[in-house]
């Protein structure tokens, strides 16, 4: 609240304080005061020491005021507030001798400033034209209190491999450009938001925040030189409830479609018609996406991979649902080693229940001639024996019966078999390719 105090007193100070006129006899202290400090022998353009080997130490706290992302560019705007402090030893005086006046307002214009500029910023502009032109606070000891508000842009790093909770990394370096660390040396003191408002935004939020100072070696000839900087850097990461729901939520319920598909009868038509309909929602679903991903970036989403060997098993579904159906009317034998794993498969009544053996309809058991009443008994040949009559199925196709068409029993097991590999896939596709926030 201070801050902003101090910053409102400073941008509305146009209405009380003018631009020195050295040329009037000034009647408030204030006035006074100014005019003495500023129409002397100062000079803005010098460093504000007296000793010319000694290095003005200046004081950087960025406040953060509001900001966005373009996520086509990965660049970020950011609104802040830079709060500069540093000692100009030309601008002190003794309070008891200017009415006990401990602080002046003067413009910006009027005393020396740092050259400072954004160094990795979007595109390069200096103080003067990204920032206003504030006013600022100058103490009885020659502190001087700036607080210009600026406006950047920033290039950032962004991994869209968990996409839409993706992060983006931002940095802003900021250093003088034409000062040597020895003429004028940075110290960050941290960095701030407004209030808690400023990281409330429909999209993105910020997740951390640090600054480091740096300081730049060039060398020419046998003398080396060093550039101060300070690098700020914003960790963002994406908050959006309208992606999990057209995302999520449409993933799972075509998990669910296909795997519902596969506990369907494959004779009957109902089952390709759920995996076709499968197949197209796909297509709709990663043409849908291409458009919403943000086209940078080397790595692909995960998301993105998921649909797409979602579709890949989905087209397969269809394909093998055609070929056991193939199977289970074509009548062959089944080669000895796969009869004896059905057989294992089906030997118990889980298994009988599971591959749907003891669930198949239309199937029943002739009682023998000799039980029959007004009917002939059969020969001694046929008395241990039973015929299964079976009626087709809505698919029609012949259920399998109980005394043989081994392929009918082995297209059965394959099916659900399918089913079983079909779930395995999915659920490890979910556990690696579900980005999870």
């Amino acid at each position: 609240m201070k801050l902003f105090i101090i910053l409102l007193a400073m941008q509305n100070i146009n209405e009380i304080v003018s631009l020195v006129n050295c040329g009037l006899e000034p009647s408030a202290p204030d006035a006074i005061l100014r005019k003495k400090l500023l129409c002397g022998q100062y000079d803005n353009s010098e460093r504000p020491v007296k000793k010319y080997s000694d290095p003005v130490i200046v004081s950087m706290h960025l406040v953060l005021q509001n900001f966005d992302i373009d996520d086509d560019r990965q660049k970020l705007f950011i609104n802040v507030w830079i709060r500069l402090s540093w000692k100009d030893q030309f601008l002190t005086w003794d309070p008891r001798e200017h009415n006990g006046l401990k602080d002046l307002m003067v413009d910006s214009k009027d005393i020396w400033l740092p050259d400072m500029m954004p160094y990795a910023a979007y595109y390069s502009n200096n103080l003067d034209v990204s920032c206003t032109s504030p006013k600022c606070s100058v103490l009885s000891d020659g502190e001087v209190r700036c607080i210009p508000a600026c406006d950047y842009h920033s290039l950032c790093e962004t991994d869209f491999r968990n996409w839409p909770f993706d992060r983006m990394n931002c940095t802003i370096r900021f250093g003088m450009w034409a000062e040597y660390s020895n003429e004028v040396d940075f110290t960050a003191d941290g960095m701030s938001f407004i209030s808690n408002q400023t990281n409330s935004h429909n999209e993105w939020l910020i997740v951390a925040t640090n600054f480091t100072k740096h300081e730049t070696d060039t060398t020419d000839g046998n003398d080396t030189t060093k550039y101060p900087s300070v690098v700020y850097n914003f960790v963002l990461e994406r908050h959006s409830g309208v992606h999990c729901a057209i995302i999520l939520t449409p993933a799972f319920v075509m998990i669910s479609l296909n795997l519902i598909s596969l506990w369907i009868n494959f004779c009957t038509i109902e089952r390709l018609i759920m995996l076709s309909i499968s197949v197209f929602i796909h297509f709709l679903f990663i043409v849908n996406m291409y458009w919403q991903v943000p086209y940078n970036g080397s790595t692909v989403p995960v998301f993105l991979i998921f649909f797409r060997d979602s579709l890949i098993i989905t087209a397969s579904l269809l394909i093998l649902t055609v070929f056991i159906k193939h199977l289970y009317l074509s009548g062959k034998k089944v080669p000895m080693v796969l009869s004896s794993t059905v057989a294992v498969l089906t030997g118990n009544q889980l298994g009988k229940w599971f591959f749907n053996l003891e669930s198949t309809t239309g199937l029943e058991v002739e009682p023998l001639e000799e039980n029959r009443p007004n009917e002939e008994s059969p020969d001694e040949s046929t008395r241990d024996t039973a015929i299964l009559v079976g009626e087709q199925t809505d698919g029609n196709a012949d259920k399998p019966s109980k005394l043989g068409d081994e392929m009918k029993v082995f297209a059965m097991v394959l099916d659900r078999l399918l089913f079983i590999v079909g779930l395995v896939s999915y659920t490890l596709m979910i556990v690696t390719l579900i980005p999870r926030n």
